[in-house]
């Protein structure tokens, strides 16, 4: 006799719009997908899986999209403190006087500010964050307690940040051997946390911020911990001229050069690169970081296509300016568009950008990325009964082209529901909303710019 039982499952999760983003690219209109352990154990019609699953919760899938978590490649953090201020004074924070950053802050600080940045990640449906900075332990703990997935990196680097914020390079070893110390001890602390939900890596700043001793030495310790290496490459033109100067080569080469171009580096930006550093990029196989929104806000579009078509594989990250992803995407395609005069891209490009592109950058595209069995249950869901998520028509369209962060509701990481009703489950987001705010007005006003309002 056939067992017609429902089988037990954690989790079921309803929608009435499924795109898993799969290899077939399949998208279920009333569909549901089963949860075990973490993982999901079935995808299909709504009320089959209703017949053959006895779920723990039912995760309400009506007036739903549902997609898998967004993969969100480069974030700082704790330089959320800068969110409306260095748009109009400067590019990047370590790079402009004045600005309350790293050497400003202690630990506590950065948690406080870390923890705003990782909750508006999380707002926005992004379930897998890469983040390095100073106080790289404070980022690993905001990430844990708001339940992102994430891989933390110190910030390490030997050129000296208060003289470097008034464009002096002074490479000191005692700032180099601190920077590799705190990024060992994070390593110590937090890489594996919760069943692997925390890895951490190793990131050099930047070539122009690191000596060519320190980039080798982070380079061997990186080989002998896996992962990934991350980093910014060619972001500034004082970059460019900084690492030509005192190596007679541009960026991408130096790194080359010393081993780290390869496709374990994720580097960010790639705005100033001439087109032999482009084929070297993409020959090496490398991840690049693209940050949209912050390049342009800085009159820079990179050569994200030529970067691409040379081999290059393209993820997709919100760096400093915004936790919005969605909204990345949608700077993707618009960029490109203006620089190239033509069509390049289109919503399925780059939404794979931040979803199965970043998790395979990241050695995780057997884990997440898309809604998959046996990959683990990072899923997002939108409200689509939002203005912005109507008429659908094409879910792929509406949902790059006119959605956004706020439309998220609903975000499970690992088969748990961390945000519900827009909401944190873990923590108190106006708690950390308010606490960050006290050590922006602090040090802001140390900066000597009084909080408006």
């Amino acid at each position: 006799m056939v067992d017609t039982d429902p089988k037990p499952c954690d989790l079921l999760v309803g929608g009435d719009l499924v795109l898993t983003l799969d290899e077939q690219g399949r998208v279920l209109r009333n569909g549901a997908l089963a949860v075990s352990d973490g993982r999901i154990v079935d995808i299909g019609p709504a009320a089959t899986l209703e017949a053959r699953w006895s779920a723990t919760t039912h995760v309400d899938g009506k007036g739903r999209l549902v997609m898998p978590g967004l993969v969100n490649v480069h974030n700082h953090t704790p330089l959320m403190i800068t969110r409306g201020m260095i748009e109009d004074i400067g590019f990047a924070p370590m790079y402009t006087p004045g600005i309350p950053q790293g050497h400003w802050l202690d630990a506590d600080d950065a948690y406080a500010l870390s923890s705003l940045g990782m909750y508006e990640l999380l707002r926005a449906g992004c379930t897998t964050v890469v983040d390095y900075y100073r106080y790289p332990s404070s980022c690993a703990r905001a990430a844990a307690e708001l339940g992102l997935r994430a891989v933390i990196a110190g910030r390490v680097h030997d050129a000296d940040p208060a003289a470097l914020a008034v464009g002096r390079y002074e490479h000191r070893t005692e700032v180099g051997q601190a920077s590799l110390r705190e990024n060992a001890e994070l390593i110590e602390r937090w890489n594996g946390h919760d069943g692997g939900r925390i890895r951490c890596d190793w990131a050099p700043h930047a070539p122009d911020t690191c000596s060519d001793d320190l980039l080798r030495e982070v380079g061997r310790l990186a080989e002998a911990h896996g992962g990934n290496l991350h980093t910014h490459l060619a972001q500034l033109p004082i970059e460019v001229e900084a690492v030509q100067a005192r190596s007679g080569m541009t960026p991408a080469r130096l790194l080359d050069k010393l081993g780290l171009l390869n496709e374990r580096l994720i580097a960010a930006h790639c705005i100033h690169m001439e087109r032999a550093d482009i084929e070297l990029c993409g020959k090496a196989g490398i991840t690049v970081a693209h940050a949209p929104i912050g390049n342009a806000k800085g009159g820079r579009i990179a050569p994200i296509v030529e970067l691409r078509d040379a081999g290059a594989r393209i993820a997709l990250c919100t760096d400093t300016f915004s936790g919005d992803l969605i909204e990345a995407m949608r700077w993707s395609i618009a960029m490109q568009r203006i620089d190239r005069q033509g069509n390049v891209l289109d919503a399925r490009t780059v939404l794979d950008w931040g979803t199965r592109e970043g998790a395979a950058a990241l050695g995780m595209g057997s884990e997440i990325g898309s809604l998959e069995i046996g990959k683990r249950a990072d899923i997002v869901m939108l409200d689509n009964r939002s203005p912005s998520l109507a008429p659908l028509i094409d879910g792929y369209g509406v949902l790059v082209h006119s959605a956004s962060g706020r439309d998220v509701d609903t975000v499970i990481v690992g088969g748990r529901v961390v945000l519900a009703g827009g909401q944190p489950v873990n923590v108190d987001g106006a708690e950390i909303v308010t606490r960050a705010q006290s050590v922006a007005d602090r040090l802001w006003q140390r900066a000597g710019r009084a909080p408006i309002g």
